[in-house]
């Protein structure tokens, strides 16, 4: 279990577009080594993931189904919403995060 990071920029304990993530228990740690901390996984269903999650492995993480955003804009998770999408910019640029993993999200 890490320690509560409070993150000065945005004024948030372990804010998720800064503070450090462990990867959670769904796959090794070897396999999410290759994906960047503050990465978002934006699958077909609209969900947002973030490295880690155990909803989803990272092998599976391919379009069609997904798409990504490996440097994110500061903030940008803590503003996903139907009325502010993320649009993927790598795998399938066609998919748009408008919410996020309730188990990442509590992981922040």
């Amino acid at each position: 279990m890490s320690t509560m990071r409070y993150c000065e920029l945005h004024e948030l304990h372990n804010c998720a577009d800064c503070a450090p993530r462990e990867p959670r228990d769904s796959a090794p740690i070897s396999d999410w080594g290759d994906w960047p901390v503050a990465a978002i996984i934006v699958h077909a269903s609209g969900k947002a993931h973030l490295p880690g999650c155990t909803h989803i492995t990272p092998a599976d993480i391919r379009p069609p189904r997904y798409g990504w955003v490996l440097t994110p804009s500061p903030g940008a998770w803590r503003r996903l919403a139907s009325s502010s999408p993320l649009r993927a910019t790598q795998g399938n640029i066609a998919r748009a995060a408008v919410s996020r993993c309730m188990d990442c999200d509590a992981t922040q």
